[in-house]
């Protein structure tokens, strides 16, 4: 391997780290983001959610203007957009202003775990090479999951929020200074961008994301949360009808049909959906309630991470040993108990707990993710690979935010109905005294054991759904 291509290879290494700290560090800079920028829940909730509505948005987007123009020129514009809206998050003087730089921010980095992979696949045609740098590539990912709370809460501690988008904006410039060691890929120029689809997905993904967030603060049925509901579902109606006639469809609707395909993406949603929704309760539980610094909220937040990241490791070879249904059930069922044991923490808990439900959660969540995913990928044709991770990023990012939007209304609308604090656009830190912080807890107890109703119905949806044993790859030949 020359000099060029490791050069190379570092840079779309950190490219995906960054990608995954990126989104797991936020959270600890809530808590100080709140008081700094007087941002109450419904301002957090965005904070986080409008990155991944926007980067699963457009994902699919991404590998098709990669293939049409470049994978490294595409790369290389979208790095340096999230660099530039990276800085402008740092030096956001007002919650909104910092909302609107997250979801710019978003645009730039949906192409720092899709591309990276595609350019170390054509710089590395050795098929043993090229395995090895994928699985390492997904190993550096994970460890910036593992790695993402300490940091925030070591960054958050001593510098302040800020920091933390300081940090991506020096990786983002230290991924550019790889580039002139990527060789860039061949341009495909039949393929065409599906514009009005593209501007439908996100219409619709922006509305269904106001109406959840915006519901408790406008009322639900508020002229404006029903309109946002009914944009929703007009645009959807009409997303589908355009895939259906364009030549060239973001989404190839014909692998709804396969039930392979559909339970690796419920399954992707429903372990997105806990993991974005509860690590937003927890890290406000802990530093709000607890009040515990947010260096120490960071490493009692980290047990999930580390669980996740160990049993997805070794989810293959469980799989194999028990099956497709049995391993699924297995998941569910050790994420169940883990939500459970969340669900049942008080305000004079013992902090360790939350780290013990979420390690409990991390496994469940963990020992199912590469098994979904590669049923998901294994239910298209070659050719549809592409569009069948995109699909797996667009439901980890969707269920994602639906998680924060719904767990975090539920939230927001016990501390409002306890102490009648208006805490959807304002700070929420002042409001809590001791019979607040108890409305605090009651709120999240309530938000844990609707995430838990949620993932059981789900989970049992998806163990009738999902076959006993793999699919047999002819099919997708056909496809």
């Amino acid at each position: 391997m020359t000099q060029s291509t490791r050069i190379a290879r570092f840079g779309m290494y950190l490219a995906g780290f960054m990608a995954v700290v990126n989104i797991s560090v936020i959270y600890l800079a809530l808590p100080s983001i709140e008081r700094g920028l007087h941002a109450g829940i419904a301002d957090q909730e965005w904070i986080l959610s409008i990155y991944p509505l926007m980067e699963g948005g457009f994902t699919l987007a991404c590998g098709t203007l990669g293939d049409l123009y470049g994978r490294k020129r595409v790369l290389t514009l979208t790095t340096w957009l999230f660099v530039l809206a990276t800085l402008a998050c740092a030096l956001a003087p007002s919650a909104p202003l910092l909302i609107i730089a997250r979801g710019v921010q978003g645009l730039g980095g949906a192409a720092l775990l899709s591309l990276p992979v595609a350019i170390l696949v054509q710089m590395l045609p050795n098929p043993q090479e090229n395995e090895d740098a994928i699985k390492s590539f997904s190993m550096v990912a994970g460890l910036g999951a593992v790695a993402g709370p300490v940091i925030g809460g070591v960054l958050v501690h001593f510098f302040g929020w800020p920091s933390v988008f300081y940090l991506s904006v020096v990786m983002g410039l230290a991924v550019l200074a790889t580039f002139p060691s990527v060789t860039e890929s061949e341009r495909n120029p039949s393929l065409r961008l599906d514009g009005v689809g593209q501007f439908l997905a996100i219409v619709s993904f922006l509305a269904i994301s106001f109406a959840l967030i915006e519901g408790n603060a406008n009322g639900w049925s508020s002229p404006v949360i029903i309109g946002a509901f009914a944009i929703f579902v007009v645009g959807l109606c009409l997303f589908v009808v355009v895939e259906r006639r364009v030549k060239q469809p973001m989404v190839h609707l014909r692998y709804f049909k396969r039930r392979p395909f559909d339970v690796s993406l419920l399954v992707i949603g429903v372990v997105n959906f806990g993991w974005y929704g509860i690590m937003l309760l927890c890290t406000l539980f802990l530093q709000n309630v607890q009040h515990q610094t947010a260096m120490n909220a960071g490493f009692y937040l980290m047990p999930s991470n580390i669980a996740f990241f160990i049993a997805n490791q070794y989810s293959s070879q469980v799989e194999i040993a028990i099956g497709h249904r049995a391993i699924v059930a297995l998941s569910f069922a050790i994420s169940l108990i883990g939500i459970a044991w969340l669900a049942l923490l008080s305000v004079n808990t013992a902090s360790w707990q939350v780290s013990a439900g979420l390690f409990v959660a991390g496994i469940g969540w963990g020992l199912i993710f590469t098994p979904a995913a590669s049923m998901g990928m294994g239910a298209v044709a070659s050719a549809d690979e592409g569009f069948a991770s995109g699909a797996i990023a667009l439901s980890r990012s969707l269920f994602g935010v639906f998680g924060i939007a719904v767990l975090g209304s539920l939230l927001a609308a016990g501390i409002a109905h306890e102490t009648g604090a208006r805490v959807y656009h304002q700070s929420a830190t002042a409001a809590l005294s001791q019979p607040a912080a108890y409305a605090f807890a009651g709120g999240m107890h309530v938000a844990m054991l609707v995430c838990f109703a949620l993932t059981l119905v789900f989970g049992l949806a998806v163990i009738a759904m999902t076959p006993g044993k793999s699919a047999p790859v002819t099919e997708h030949a056909s496809a």
